[in-house]
């Protein structure tokens, strides 16, 4: 058994790991940190612990198991921070499972906990998960409005937190900048820099597999503008990234903004290639999918957040 005074060095590292996607590493850590907390009768360490090791588990797919037990800690805590962690970590969880008004409803919760919690920085990430949510269902407006309150609060946050908020702000300045009508140049302007800029801190930063989305985001811009070549270019590079890294959805959206590429190019036995190859991986039940995609344009009710 680790010594009592080891339950915070456990956890600290357990948290840098889980930090830099070490998701499998930093739940085995967790584990032996709720250990250490609970030996010597540390109910809040150990819950804290168990709430790391739950965040670690979702991302790594699990959260379905680990549901219950956030939901013990979040219903028997009296404690702020340990209340915030499980509600964000069940929020995260439903959102993976694709049950993104449960997400909602925890996501508001942990919002509420984090206003009285001793860690800076976490309302900001309840704001940007908050913001991810509203994505899902289609709300860019609303959600725009938490990622900017997500990066007024981002102080001392991780530079690459700070580069996925920027990223999901251009984003959602993107979608509102097109489907207004004239096309809104100065929310695409915005929209634009922020994405560019968050690729270059995850490029200074090391985190390269966390710009294929803003390289799937500058496709779709570019697409949008009539600007083919510089489509082209960010499409392939999202998608190299997405099928290095295993991320399915930014592969079926590279691939189908590539098709449109191809199509705004003329190259027609392009677009076939990427529609077919969008089809096979995952339609592959839906006969004349390739023929549909290339007579009808479904972009502008397609999004690339879920």
């Amino acid at each position: 058994m680790e010594r009592a005074e080891d339950f915070e060095t456990l956890r600290d590292r357990a948290r840098d790991l889980g930090n830099s996607g070490s998701y499998r590493k930093a739940a085995v850590l967790y584990g032996r940190a709720a250990e250490a907390a609970t030996a010597t009768g540390d109910i809040d360490g150990a819950d804290e612990a168990l709430c790391g090791w739950g965040a670690a588990e979702t991302e790594l797919g699990n959260g379905t198991e680990v549901m219950p037990e956030l939901r013990r800690i979040l219903i028997g805590s009296s404690n702020d921070d340990n209340c915030w962690l499980a509600s964000y970590t069940l929020a995260r969880a439903h959102e993976l499972e694709g049950q993104t008004k449960k997400a909602l409803f925890y996501a508001r919760l942990s919002h509420h906990h984090s206003a009285h919690v001793r860690r800076q920085g976490l309302t900001g990430l309840s704001h940007n998960l908050l913001g991810n949510l509203l994505v899902a269902e289609g709300r860019e407006a609303e959600a725009a409005t938490e990622y900017r309150i997500a990066l007024r609060e981002s102080e001392n946050s991780p530079p690459t937190w700070v580069a996925g908020a920027e990223t999901n702000l251009g984003y959602c300045l993107l979608v509102g900048a097109i489907r207004a009508r004239g096309l809104s140049r100065a929310r695409m302007r915005e929209g634009l820099r922020l994405i560019y800029q968050s690729i270059r801190t995850f490029r200074r930063e090391s985190a390269v597999q966390y710009s294929m989305l803003p390289h799937l985001d500058l496709c779709f811009a570019h697409l949008e503008l009539k600007r083919p070549a510089s489509a082209r270019r960010h499409g392939l590079r999202a998608l190299e990234l997405a099928k290095q890294y295993g991320d399915s959805a930014t592969t079926r959206n590279s691939l189908y903004l590539l098709g449109h590429v191809a199509l705004l190019e003329a190259d027609t036995e392009a677009a076939r290639q990427y529609f077919g190859e969008l089809g096979q991986r995952f339609y592959p039940d839906q006969a004349g999918l390739t023929d549909l995609l290339m007579s009808v344009d479904l972009r502008q009710v397609v999004n690339l957040r879920v």
